[in-house]
């Protein structure tokens, strides 16, 4: 099967996980032959020069150029990080984006699902990989309930969240429910290939990319 409209993109941030990141990004261009990007979003002063933060991005642009990928590096110029996301992928008809969380504050976001759902709400039909860094499983147990074994079933053109295995191919994983909620809301974590992936459930069902 022909897979060469898929087109890649990873976003790194600034910190030890972005080598991790490109090296799923470029594993999955590979498997896909499909260009790879990766991104990388400034949101600080122009002025402001920081050596570490420098070497981090040295090394991901050598890495990126290794992989055979381009590496661009764009300013948020007042803009949210979102947004210079998604203009970015437009311009290169991104199809599938691996992203990677791993500050408190980011973490957050995710759980309460406003940065993931303003890409998806943005991007349209763009398949999102988070990929999981050390520190989700402590972060997990402070904002979610303890994770239970669970199946991702499907049912007509949607995923649901049930506790048995049922129907064709059911998909299993570990769910965490969010703390604060009535309703079967929060992520649920599956391992392809030795790699955590966290889908987020909302009321019992994947919130799939459209």
């Amino acid at each position: 099967m022909e897979m060469n409209n898929e087109s890649i993109m990873v976003c790194v941030h600034y910190g030890p996980h972005g080598q991790r990141l490109i090296q799923r990004g470029s594993q999955l261009a590979r498997l896909l032959h499909a260009p790879l990007t990766v991104l990388t979003v400034d949101s600080a002063g122009d002025n402001e020069y920081n050596r570490e933060k420098q070497q981090y991005l040295s090394g991901w642009e050598n890495q990126t150029k290794e992989a055979g990928g381009q590496f661009l590096n764009r300013k948020c110029n007042g803009k949210k990080t979102v947004d210079v996301i998604v203009e970015t992928a437009r311009e290169k008809n991104i199809t599938q984006i691996v992203i990677g969380q791993s500050s408190q504050t980011l973490w957050q976001e995710i759980t309460r699902g406003s940065f993931i759902n303003d890409l998806m709400e943005q991007l349209g039909p763009t398949d999102l990989h988070i990929v999981a860094v050390q520190r989700y499983p402590e972060l997990l147990e402070q904002t979610h309930e303890q994770g239970f074994t669970a199946y991702l079933v499907k049912d007509g053109g949607r995923y649901v969240l049930t506790e048995e295995a049922a129907g064709s191919e059911p998909v299993k994983g570990v769910f965490f429910r969010e703390l604060d909620t009535d309703f079967n809301t929060g992520l649920f974590k599956i391992v392809k290939n030795g790699e955590a992936q966290y889908l987020r459930i909302v009321q019992n069902e994947w919130v799939k990319p459209r």
